[in-house]
């Protein structure tokens, strides 16, 4: 989702000299009742009711207080075979995709007792998705920019433990969009038909409609719209309780507003976790310290590269193919991500289900005679160079634009036959020129709604990335469109993948955005903390975590 991306980049390369190296870390002792505390640099945006919440803190504190009728495995690629039973025991699909029957678990309550049924699961659709129109005014939720009313037609109460999801379409990935927290479950008490729960200074339970979770909310301070500290008790209600989770009784979220408070939080012992957001340099200082285990994980943030096809001579493929071909991608997350990135060879990320990195069609590195073999078809070479404008934002909305943007400028002009001149916007204007359509070249960025190469695979035709799609390459682009329909609407994963790995050639081949780096996910421990999972779908998942005997290794 472009409207995350600002805290979605997982590691914000910020270089601070001297950060942690040779310090020696002393921990306290384990605090009585498995009690874990975890500083972040991150805050909730807007609210933690999955009706509004859109930002990637938020999220993960809905997916702490509640639950939703599945979930993705954990370090999984989030494929066909990747979703586990949560709320729902087991579900059937049925006509052609249409139709989708949850078996729900029996028993399960609410915090204060009210029971979880199939009503309740109607009331969370209706509700967040205002599918029965009566819901909430003037949407503006997640579920309203992911489409979900697009996809659900309505939810129908078969029996009290039988809930149906009738669609509009057969959609393929219509587990991965409810393992996603704005699918997760509300307590209708908690969650008005007519508006947001907010937060209620002093009073954490009418602070969120959530519940059914790992977690309770016992406390959550904020101090001027800015968030303090965030405590979460065990549910002894939740519904697998039984298995021993949540792990820890108690998480305390402590809230930092710089990377530098932060690492010295976790120097002098007063959190167990620090996550999000320390810098690349932060990092390495620690790898170094034996007193702290450095967790690395599979991102799901990328960047690519977009063309804007009504603008000559980008409109020729082989103009967008030779530039391809001469971004030696290892050099932006070598140099300015300091290794904490991971070059991209296609739209779908790399440890997610029908990854294919098609654009290693071009070579490994810099493939410079290609890039003149293509531009000599247009007229360009040694001393008739292709002149061009590349366009970044300078607001911070992406990690170090300015360090990036000057190594593409690097590694275009070493072909010889290109001169490129960097262009810096502040992102309300980048955004503006955007639709507007006069960027001829620009960088550009994602982090997903839901984990699925569905959420990817649409992105060199997004229509709100106004690249000319309709104008400039229309077969093409109408082949990739249909690919991307044949994917999302297959009815076995033998299907998608036929149509996403294709979908990936075809999108190499045309090259209308270039895939350029996929972020990591990073986190630093206490040696004592163990149950750390950092994979594709970027979920902290706070009830996994626990205290145990110290590590002598790494993760």
């Amino acid at each position: 989702m472009e409207q995350k991306q600002t805290i979605a980049i997982v590691v914000i390369i910020v270089v601070i000299a001297g950060a942690v190296a040779g310090y020696m870390i002393m921990f306290p002792a384990i605090p009585p009742g498995g009690t874990i505390i975890m500083g972040t640099t991150d805050t909730v945006e807007a609210s933690i009711d999955m009706a509004q919440s859109y930002d990637y803190f938020g999220w993960e504190i809905i997916t702490a207080l509640s639950s939703g009728l599945v979930e993705i495995k954990p370090g999984s690629a989030a494929g066909a075979t990747d979703i586990d039973p949560a709320l729902a025991e087991s579900w059937v699909m049925s006509e052609g995709g249409t139709q989708w029957d949850f078996n729900l678990r029996e028993g399960l309550v609410f915090a204060d007792g009210t029971p979880f049924n199939a009503t309740v699961v109607k009331y969370t659709f209706d509700r967040n998705c205002n599918l029965t129109g009566t819901g909430l005014q003037e949407p503006d939720g997640p579920q309203y920019n992911m489409g979900y009313a697009d996809i659900i037609d309505n939810v129908e109460v078969i029996s009290n433990y039988v809930v149906r999801f009738n669609l509009h379409i057969a959609f393929a990935p219509f587990l991965q969009l409810m393992s996603c927290a704005a699918s997760y479950m509300v307590h209708p008490t908690y969650a008005p038909l007519d508006h947001y729960v907010v937060y209620t200074e002093g009073n954490p339970r009418a602070s969120h409609p959530n519940g059914l979770g790992p977690f309770i909310l016992a406390n959550w301070t904020r101090v001027g719209g800015s968030d303090q500290q965030m405590r979460l008790e065990k549910n002894p209600n939740y519904w697998n309780a039984a298995n021993g989770y949540p792990k820890a009784d108690v998480i305390i979220i402590q809230f930092y507003s710089k990377d530098t408070t932060l690492t010295s939080a976790m120097i002098s012992g007063d959190i167990d976790i620090a996550y999000r957001h320390l810098s690349a340099a932060q990092v390495d200082a620690f790898r170094e310290n034996s007193d702290v285990r450095v967790w690395d994980g599979i991102g799901a943030a990328i960047q690519y590269m977009c063309f804007q096809q009504n603008i000559a001579p980008f409109d020729e493929v082989e103009i967008r193919q030779g530039i391809a071909a001469a971004l030696n991608k290892s050099h932006v997350c070598e140099t300015v991500f300091l290794g904490n990135a991971d070059p991209l060879e296609t739209i779908v990320p790399a440890g997610m289900a029908y990854h294919k990195p098609s654009f290693e069609v071009y070579g490994s590195g810099a493939n410079y005679t290609f890039t003149r073999e293509m531009f000599a078809l247009h007229g360009y070479n040694e001393t008739n160079k292709l002149a061009f404008d590349l366009y970044y934002e300078s607001s911070g909305h992406y990690p170090q634009s300015a360090d990036q943007a000057a190594v593409y400028k690097s590694d275009l002009e070493a072909s010889g036959v290109m001169t490129v001149s960097l262009v810096s916007l502040e992102w309300p204007t980048y955004r503006q020129q955007r639709n507007a359509g006069t960027m001829p070249v620009y960088i550009y960025g994602w982090y997903p709604d839901y984990i699925d190469a569905d959420n990817y695979g649409f992105l060199p035709f997004a229509s709100w990335l106004n690249m000319g799609f309709n104008q400039t390459y229309p077969q093409a682009g109408i082949d990739e469109y249909n690919l991307w329909v044949d994917g999302r609407s297959a009815t076995t994963d033998a299907l998608r993948q036929a149509a996403y790995y294709d979908l990936q050639d075809l999108q190499a081949e045309q090259c209308s955005m270039i895939p350029l780096w996929q972020g990591r996910t990073v986190a630093v421990t206490s040696t004592g903390i163990h149950g750390v999972v950092l994979d594709i779908t970027v979920s902290w998942r706070h009830w996994l975590v626990y205290w145990g005997a110290p590590a002598t290794t790494g993760p």
